[in-house]
C-alpha cells in the first residue's frame, strides 16, 4: 500500500490525522497487559443507566433492548477473544493509548447513543434492526489488527470469508445481527467480509467486492470509528467529523457541535459541564451525544452554536449555581443545613457566606427556621444569662415572657432573621430601626402592635437590648410566635406555616425582584464574580474564541515582579481577582486535603512555608469534595480518572457505579487484592479485584469516591478517588511505602475500570487527560516510587507494572509473617533497585524465615515476575537476554546434571552449591583467560566437587534420569561452556572480578530457578505416577 493510500486510511479512522506523519504498522501481538472488562454488577441492571432522553418512546427502548443484548451476548466473549489486553492505538505508534476492547465499546456506545438521538435531532431514524447491523459491523470492522498480515500493506485486507468464519462464529456475531421480528434479517457473511475489507478508504482496501448492504452502513461505521478514535471534544466535531457526518446524513440541517473546558478540577467542572450542556440543549436545541473530561459533542441545528456573550455566561452561572444546590443532600436537604448550623453566644446563629451560594437562599432561611423551632424545650429552662435579660425585658414590657430554652431557640432564630436575612431589603438597617422592626413583625405574619410595642420602649431600653452585639428584641418576636402557634410540639408542626409566612414576607419586600437571587448575591457575590470570571476565561463554544477575564490577576506579571509568588492560586496556577484579600484565600491545610509533601511552588529559601493561596474555584472544589466525603486524613494522594476516550451518558452511569462504591467507610485487604490483580485476566479474579476494595470487614480503609452522593444528572466529566491509609502500627509509614500503595492502588483501578489515571499529590490535576498518551501518568513528587512504576505507564506494560507490584507486595508480605510493617516496603523497594533479580533475592528471604514447606512454592511465581520485569528494564522486551532467563537456564542444566542431595530443607547453600563452585572456578585464577580454559575450570572443579561430596551435598544424575540423556560429562561441559559464555561474558562482561561483586544476587537467582526445576521434576513424577496407576486399573 502507498505512503498516500494509508494516509487517506488514517483520515477516516482518525479525526486527527495530521498528513505530515509516517506511517506506523499496527500492533497485532496479544500483549501481556491492559483493561479488563465491566464488571458484573456494573453491567447488571442496564436500564438503570439509561438516560432519561433515551427511554421516551417505544421506538428508543426497542433500541436499548438491542443495545442491551451486545451487553449481555457480545461484550464477554471479545475478552474471551484476546481483546482485553491488546491495543488498539498505543503510545509506541505516536497515539494515545487505548486498547481495542475500549476502542470497540466506544464505537458500540456512540452508536446506540447516535440511534436513541437521531430522530428527535431531527436526523432520519436508525431502526432497531440497523442498529443490530451496525454494532455487528462494528465489532468486526478491525479485524485486520488480529492478523500477522497486518503488518504488510499488500496483504492487510487479503481476508476471506474462509478465514474470516470461524471468528465470526466464535462470537456469535451472525446470530446477534438477526432481528427477532423479521426473517432473513441477519447480515450475510459478505456483509461482514465487506466491512473487515473495506472500512478504510484506501486503496489497497478491497471497495469494488463488497455488498450493496455493507455500502449502506459503511458511513456510519466510518464516523463511529472516527469518533471512538477522537481524543478531544474538538477533534470529534472537526471539519473532518462533520464531512463523514453529512455522508450518514445527507440534506439534514443538523451537525456536530462541542464545547469544551480549558481547566479541570473534578465536581465542580462536572457541574460547570452540565449547566453549559442543559443551557445548550433548552435553548438551543443541541442534543448530547459524548461526554468527555472537558467537555462534550452534541447533535445541534447547523450555525446555531451561541456566541460567549456576557449575558450567555451570567445564565451558564445561573445553571451551574443551582445545579450545585441541588447536586447533593448536604446542600439540597434543609435538616443537614440546619445541623450544620452553629450557635454562637449572642443569641442568633451563625451563617456562613458559602452557605448561601452552595445551597441557595431559600434552603438557609428553611434551615434556620428548622433550627429554631426545634431547638429547645418546654421542659427547660433558658441559660442563665438568656433568663436575666428574658427577666429585665418582663420589666420593661409590665408582663411575663415563657422563659423556656424553647422560646430561646425560637428568638435565636428571630435573631438570625433580623440579623443575616433583613439587612439586604432595609433602607435602614440599624439595630434599633423602626424600620427593621416592623419588617421583622412584617415577615413572621404577627400583628402590628407586636412591633409598635417594642418601637415605644424607652431609649435606653433599646440600647440594653442591643448592646454587646445582641438583639434581644427577639424575645418578643419569639413570644408571639408561640403564642400564635403553641408551645411544644405545636410549634414543631407549625414549620411549614412559619417558612410560608417568612418567604411571602420576603417576597413582599423585594418588590418584583426575586428575593432569593438578591440575598445570595448579597451573601456571595465575591463567589460570583471569581467563577464568572473562571467561566469567562476558560469556556469555550464550538471554535469560538475565549471571553475575557479581566478580573483576574496576570500570573506572569505577578509571578515575575512580585517578590514572592503573589496572587496566583497555589493548586491551579490561576489568577486570583483583586477584589479579595490573600487572607481570605489561604484556607487550612484540612481544607486543602494535601499531603504534607506537596510544595507547590513553595519559595525556595524561605525562611517559614507560606499559607498556599488558593482561588475562589479550587475552594469551591474542595468544599465540594468535602460534602462527598467524611474523611479527613492529614496525608492523601488523588486518583484523577478519565475516560478512554469518552463517555456517553450510558457509559458515564455505569461507571458512577463502581466508584459510588469507593465509600472510604469500606476496606481494602491490599494482600488479597494483590492476587486478585497478579490474575486479572482471568474472569473470577476479576470480578475479585472491586470485591478485594469493598470490603466490609478486614484489611484497612484507603479510598473513598470523592463526589459521592452527588447527582450523576447534574455533573459528568471527571472521577476523583482519594486514597489515604491507616498504619498497622503507630508511626511505622513513611512516604516510601504511602507513595507505593497509592501507586499500586490507582493502577488496579485503572485496569478493573478501563480509565486513563493521572495519581497526584495535589487535589486539583496539574495536567488533564488531554495532556498525556499513557494510560496511566505519575505526577511530580513521587521520586521514591518512580524508579519502579515509571513516570508514566503506557497501556503495553500496565499489567507487567501491575504485576511486579502485586508481586512485591506478596513477597513483602511472606518476608513479615503475620506481622504487617508498612514501612519495609521502602527497604523492599531498595531490593527492586539495587539487585540483578530482585524477585530472587527476597524469595531466598523468605524461605530462610519460613517453616511451611508448601509455601514457598505458592511464592515462586511472584518471584519470577519481579526478575522478569527487572530485567525487561535493563534489557527492553528482549526476555532472552536477562539475567533471569540466562540463570534459569543455567539451573536447568545443572540440574539436569547435578542435583541437590534430598532432604536439603531449601538450605541455600546446599541449593546454590554448583553454581558458587562455578563461580569460585573462575574467579580464584587472578588473571584473565580464555573461554575454553575457563570452561575447562569451571567443568574440572564441578569433577572434584562430585568426587568429594557425591551422596552427600549433591549427587550426579544418570543419564536415564537426565533430560538429555548424554553422559554425565557432556552435561557438565553443556552447563560449564553456558555458564561461561552467557554468565560470566553475558552478565559479568567476562570479567571475573564483577562475577564475584554479583555472584550473591545470581545465586539468589540460581536458588529460585533449582527450587523450580525441582518442582517440575516431582510433579512430573507424580503424573507419570498416576497415568501408569491409572493404565494399570484398566488393564
Amino acid at each position: 500500500m502507498s505512503d498516500s493510500s494509508d494516509n487517506e486510511q488514517r483520515e477516516i479512522d482518525d479525526f486527527s490525522y495530521a498528513a505530515e506523519e509516517e506511517d506506523q504498522p499496527h500492533t497485532n501481538e496479544k500483549s501481556q497487559s491492559g483493561i479488563a472488562s465491566l464488571p458484573e454488577e456494573v453491567i447488571a441492571n442496564p436500564d438503570e443507566a439509561f438516560a432519561p432522553d433515551e427511554t421516551l418512546s417505544d421506538e428508543q427502548a426497542a433500541l436499548n433492548e438491542v443495545f442491551k443484548e451486545y451487553l449481555s451476548e457480545i461484550d464477554g466473549k471479545l475478552i474471551e477473544a484476546g481483546w482485553l489486553y491488546l491495543p488498539n492505538k498505543s503510545t509506541e505508534y505516536g497515539k494515545v493509548d487505548q486498547s481495542m476492547l475500549n476502542h470497540t465499546r466506544n464505537l458500540v456506545f456512540f452508536l446506540h447513543r447516535l440511534a436513541t438521538q437521531a430522530e428527535p435531532a431531527g436526523l432520519r431514524p436508525i431502526s432497531p434492526k440497523e442498529l443490530r447491523h451496525l454494532i455487528a459491523l462494528a465489532v468486526i470492522h478491525d479485524y485486520h489488527k488480529l492478523r500477522d498480515e497486518d503488518e504488510n500493506r499488500s496483504e492487510r485486507f487479503n481476508i476471506t470469508i474462509a478465514e474470516l468464519e470461524p471468528f465470526i462464529d466464535e462470537l456469535s456475531l451472525k446470530e446477534f445481527s438477526t432481528e427477532p421480528s423479521e426473517e432473513n434479517s441477519a447480515l450475510e457473511m459478505q456483509d461482514f467480509r465487506s466491512c473487515a475489507v473495506d472500512h478504510h478508504a484506501t486503496n489497497n482496501a478491497k471497495s469494488t467486492n463488497v455488498t450493496l448492504r455493507w455500502e449502506e452502513y459503511r458511513p456510519f461505521i466510518r464516523l463511529a470509528d472516527g469518533m471512538a478514535s477522537s481524543t478531544t471534544p474538538e477533534e470529534a466535531a472537526n471539519e473532518r467529523a462533520q464531512k463523514q457526518f453529512q455522508e450518514c446524513f445527507p440534506g439534514a440541517g443538523v451537525e456536530l457541535a462541542h464545547h469544551r473546558i480549558d481547566h479541570v478540577s473534578g465536581i465542580f467542572t462536572n457541574l460547570l459541564n452540565a449547566a453549559v450542556d442543559e443551557l445548550l440543549e433548552e435553548k438551543y436545541d443541541h442534543t448530547l451525544l459524548t461526554i468527555y473530561q472537558d467537555g462534550c459533542v452534541y447533535l445541534a441545528p447547523q450555525n446555531s452554536c451561541p456566541e460567549l456573550t456576557e449575558n450567555f455566561v451570567d445564565a451558564v452561572y445561573k445553571r451551574l449555581s443551582d445545579n450545585i444546590s441541588d447536586s447533593h443532600p448536604t446542600y439540597s436537604n434543609t435538616d443537614l443545613l440546619a445541623e450544620d448550623i452553629a450557635t454562637v453566644n449572642l443569641g442568633h446563629y451563625s451563617l456562613n457566606p458559602s452557605q448561601f451560594f452552595y445551597a441557595g437562599s431559600q434552603r438557609v432561611t428553611q434551615a434556620i427556621i428548622k433550627k429554631g423551632v426545634n431547638d429547645g424545650s418546654i421542659e427547660e429552662g433558658p441559660t442563665d444569662s438568656a433568663l436575666e435579660s428574658m427577666e429585665l425585658l418582663e420589666d420593661d414590657l409590665g408582663r411575663e415572657l415563657y422563659k423556656t430554652s424553647q422560646l430561646y431557640g425560637i428568638a435565636r432564630f428571630v435573631s438570625t432573621i433580623r440579623r443575616g436575612i433583613l439587612p439586604t431589603f432595609l433602607d435602614d438597617s440599624g439595630m434599633k430601626s423602626e424600620e427593621g422592626l416592623r419588617a421583622t413583625g412584617y415577615v413572621l405574619n404577627l400583628p402590628e402592635d407586636v412591633a409598635e410595642e417594642l418601637i415605644s420602649l424607652p431609649p435606653d431600653v433599646k440600647d440594653r437590648l442591643v448592646s454587646g452585639n445582641k438583639w434581644e428584641f427577639s424575645y418578643v418576636f419569639g413570644q408571639a410566635l408561640l403564642k400564635k402557634h403553641g408551645q411544644g410540639i405545636k410549634i414543631s408542626e407549625a414549620e411549614s406555616e412559619l417558612i410560608q409566612d417568612i418567604e411571602n414576607g420576603l417576597d413582599s419586600l423585594a418588590d418584583e425582584s426575586n428575593w432569593m437571587e438578591i440575598l445570595r448575591e448579597n451573601h456571595s457575590g465575591g463567589y460570583r464574580s471569581e467563577v464568572v470570571s473562571f467561566i469567562q476565561k476558560h469556556l469555550r463554544i464550538g471554535n469560538g474564541l475565549q471571553g475575557e477575564a479581566g478580573a483576574l490577576t496576570d500570573t506572569f506579571h505577578q509571578y515575575a515582579e512580585t517578590s514572592r509568588r503573589g496572587r496566583i492560586c497555589s493548586l491551579c496556577s490561576g489568577g486570583l481577582s483583586n477584589r479579595h484579600n490573600l487572607g481570605d484565600m489561604q484556607p487550612s491545610d484540612d481544607v486543602t486535603m494535601i499531603r504534607g509533601g506537596f510544595t507547590n511552588r513553595d519559595p525556595v529559601g524561605s525562611g517559614k512555608r507560606d499559607n498556599r493561596v488558593v482561588c475562589v474555584p479550587c475552594q469551591i472544589e474542595l468544599s465540594l469534595r468535602g460534602a462527598a466525603s467524611n474523611n479527613r486524613y492529614t496525608g492523601r494522594l488523588f486518583v484523577h480518572l478519565s475516560p478512554d476516550y469518552f463517555y456517553t451518558p450510558f457509559a458515564w452511569r455505569l461507571y458512577n457505579r463502581i466508584i459510588n462504591q469507593f465509600t472510604g467507610d469500606n476496606r481494602v485487604r491490599i494482600g488479597r487484592l494483590a492476587e486478585a490483580v497478579f490474575d486479572i485476566e482471568e474472569p473470577e479474579k476479576f470480578n475479585q479485584v472491586l470485591v478485594e476494595l469493598t470490603q466490609d470487614d478486614g484489611g484497612r480503609p484507603m479510598i473513598d469516591s470523592l463526589s459521592g452522593g452527588f447527582d450523576q444528572e447534574a455533573q459528568y466529566g471527571a472521577q476523583v478517588v482519594g486514597y489515604f491509609k491507616e498504619l498497622y502500627d503507630d508511626d511505622t509509614g513513611n512516604d516510601t511505602e504511602f507513595q507505593f500503595f497509592g501507586a499500586f492502588l490507582a493502577l488496579a483501578i485503572s485496569s478493573h475500570t478501563g480509565m486513563r489515571v493521572y495519581l497526584s499529590a495535589s487535589p486539583i490535576p496539574e495536567t488533564q487527560s488531554r495532556d498525556f498518551r499513557e494510560f496511566v501518568k505519575i505526577g511530580g513528587g513521587f521520586s521514591q516510587v518512580t524508579a519502579f512504576y515509571g513516570d508514566d505507564v503506557p497501556l503495553s506494560e500496565l499489567q507487567g507494572r501491575l504485576r511486579s507490584a502485586a508481586a512485591l507486595i506478596k513477597l513483602g508480605h511472606a518476608l513479615q509473617g503475620n506481622s504487617r510493617k508498612d514501612s519495609l516496603f521502602a527497604k523492599y523497594l531498595r531490593v527492586t533497585r539495587n539487585e540483578l533479580l530482585p524477585g530472587s533475592h527476597l524469595l531466598k528471604r523468605a524461605a530462610q524465615s519460613s517453616d511451611e514447606g508448601p509455601y514457598i512454592p505458592a511464592l515462586m511465581r511472584y518471584a519470577v515476575t519481579l526478575d522478569e520485569q527487572a530485567g525487561i528494564k535493563q534489557h527492553g522486551s528482549n526476555m532472552s537476554d536477562t539475567p533471569h532467563s540466562r540463570v534459569t537456564q543455567l539451573a536447568d542444566l545443572a540440574y539436569d546434571a547435578i542435583r541437590p542431595a534430598s532432604g536439603h530443607g531449601r538450605k541455600p547453600h546446599r541449593v546454590e552449591r554448583v553454581f558458587r563452585e562455578s563461580v569460585k572456578a573462575v574467579s580464584k585464577t587472578g588473571e584473565q583467560l580464555s573461554r575454553d580454559d575457563y570452561v575447562m575450570l569451571v567443568s574440572g572443579r564441578l569433577q572434584k566437587m562430585l568426587d568429594r561430596q557425591a551422596g552427600d551435598g549433591v549427587y550426579p544424575v544418570s543419564t536415564e534420569m537426565s533430560n538429555a540423556g548424554t553422559s554425565l560429562q557432556e552435561r557438565i561441559e553443556k552447563y560449564s561452556e553456558f555458564f561461561v559464555d552467557e554468565i560470566l561474558y553475558g552478565i559479568a562482561n567476562g570479567r571475573p572480578s564483577q562475577l564475584k561483586r554479583l555472584k550473591n544476587n545470581l545465586a539468589d537467582g540460581f536458588f529460585g530457578a533449582t527450587l523450580r526445576a525441582e518442582t517440575r521434576f516431582y510433579e512430573e513424577r507424580d503424573q507419570e505416577t498416576e497415568t501408569n496407576d491409572a493404565d494399570t486399573e484398566m488393564e
